[in-house]
């Protein structure tokens, strides 16, 4: 008999808990998102869908940028534009970080001498503005998103900015310049800057006729 009692209050309390699970749940509330309008009212160009934010094309370096959540389109733009500025200012840094390791290593150098060259030309770069940034093209979309409790509007834009070689080309001798000025009583350093920098552009000129 008290088995079967304990047996009884035993299921009981399993059920109880079950539904007390049960009433626990939160529902997930269910989004649905829909482009109501484009700007311009045409399909996204390739550029919008592509995997690719940053590329190299036609002698010019590419970054398309976003924003999203805005309600009203020119913050969405102004927003998208200056995230996609920066972020094309330091994906050009960083190819001239890899491109100026690359040449430092083809090189014979001594591992203290060439580390320190290293670190002043990253500092230079760092702390230089990549000049003629311009936006090329621009595509947004107007977006409702509804849910089981409400509905907002927004926009999600989207940018395309570029920059030219020659651009390019001026924050890398502007690099080397203050790199030498800041290493000129170490005259290993300046030799190897001197000849870090004819490697580069030899690179560049070769790369160039490819």
């Amino acid at each position: 008999m008290k088995k079967e009692l304990m047996l009884c209050l035993l299921l009981a309390g399993v059920g109880l808990i079950s539904a007390c699970s049960a009433k626990n749940v939160v529902k997930t509330p269910q989004l649905n998102v829909k482009v109501v309008e484009t700007i311009p009212a045409t399909s996204a160009p390739d550029w919008v869908n592509s995997t690719q934010e940053f590329w190299e094309k036609g002698g010019q370096y590419f970054y398309r940028g976003t924003a999203e959540g805005f309600t009203n389109l020119e913050a969405a733009k102004r927003a998208a534009v200056a995230n996609a500025r920066v972020s094309l200012a330091e994906q050009v840094k960083n190819v001239v970080r890899s491109e100026f390791s690359r040449a430092l290593e083809a090189g014979a150098y001594d591992e203290t001498t060439g580390g320190y060259l290293k670190d002043v030309f990253f500092s230079a770069v760092d702390n230089l503005t990549l000049s003629g940034v311009q936006m090329r093209e621009s595509y947004l979309q107007h977006l409702v998103e509804t849910s089981d409790m409400n509905q907002r509007l927004y926009y999600r834009a989207y940018v395309l900015t570029s920059v030219s070689k020659n651009d390019y080309n001026k924050l890398v001798r502007a690099a080397f310049s203050d790199t030498k000025a800041q290493i000129a009583a170490n005259k290993s350093a300046r030799q190897l800057a001197d000849a870090t920098e004819d490697r580069f552009w030899a690179q560049q000129e070769k790369a160039g006729e490819q």
